[in-house]
C-alpha cells in the first residue's frame, strides 16, 4: 500500500489528474458524512502508530456496535468494514482483512453502484491483499477491475489511474513478467 502512495503522492506533485468539475463522476446515491466515534478516533491514532492489532480490536467493538443498532447506517458500516480491513491486512491477517473488503465491496455495490471510485478503491484493496498472499492472478484482476473504473470514472490522467497501473505492474514484477511490468509502471509514470 505504500508502493501506490507513493505513486500517488508523485502523481499529485506533478499536477497531474486535475479535472473540470463537469468532467466529475456523479455517485449513485449521496454520500452522507461518517460519524467520528471516540472508539474509532483511537482506532486512527493506533493505526497510524503501527499498532495495527490494537486498531483491528478497536474497529470490531465499533463495528459490533453499529450493527447492534435496529437500523444501522451503510455508510458507518462501509466505513468500519474498510478500516478494520486494512488494520487487519497491515496486521498479517490477509483472510480476515479479505472479508471486510469483501464486505465493503458488497456494500458500496449496493449503495453506489458498480462503476463509482469508492468501489475501484474496494477492489485496489483486495488486489493489494491478494498480492500480499502471493496470489498474483487474483490480485491483478483485482486491480484490473479498478482500474476500469478509474479509467472511466476519473480519466486517464487521475493519480488513482497511476496507482492502478503501479499495482498492475507490481503483480507482472512478482510473476516474472519484466516486459509487462515495466509497461505498466511507465504508464503509472
Amino acid at each position: 500500500m505504500k508502493q501506490t502512495s507513493l505513486i500517488c503522492a508523485a502523481m499529485m506533485l506533478l499536477g497531474c489528474g486535475k479535472k473540470a468539475p463537469e468532467q466529475q463522476a456523479e455517485p449513485k446515491v449521496e454520500l452522507t458524512e461518517v460519524t467520528s466515534t471516540l472508539r474509532m478516533e483511537a482506532a486512527s491514532k493506533a493505526y497510524e502508530a503501527g499498532n495495527y492489532r490494537e486498531a483491528a480490536r478497536l474497529y470490531t467493538v465499533e463495528l459490533a456496535a453499529e450493527e447492534a443498532k435496529p437500523a444501522p447506517s451503510w455508510v458507518q458500516l462501509s466505513k468500519l468494514h474498510n478500516e478494520l480491513g486494512r488494520a487487519l491486512h497491515n496486521a498479517g491477517q490477509y483472510d480476515k482483512a479479505l472479508e471486510h473488503f469483501q464486505k465493503t465491496l458488497a456494500i458500496y455495490l449496493k449503495q453506489l453502484g458498480p462503476e463509482h471510485p469508492h468501489v475501484a478503491t474496494t477492489y485496489n484493496n483486495i488486489g493489494s491483499v491478494h498480492d500480499k498472499k502471493g496470489e498474483y492472478d487474483k490480485a491483478m484482476e483485482h486491480h484490473q477491475k479498478a482500474l476500469a473504473i478509474r479509467l472511466k470514472q476519473l480519466g486517464p490522467e487521475h493519480p488513482d489511474v497511476a496507482v492502478s497501473y503501479g499495482n498492475i505492474g507490481k503483480g507482472h514484477l512478482s510473476k516474472g513478467e519484466y516486459d509487462k511490468a515495466l509497461k505498466y509502471y511507465q504508464k503509472a509514470l
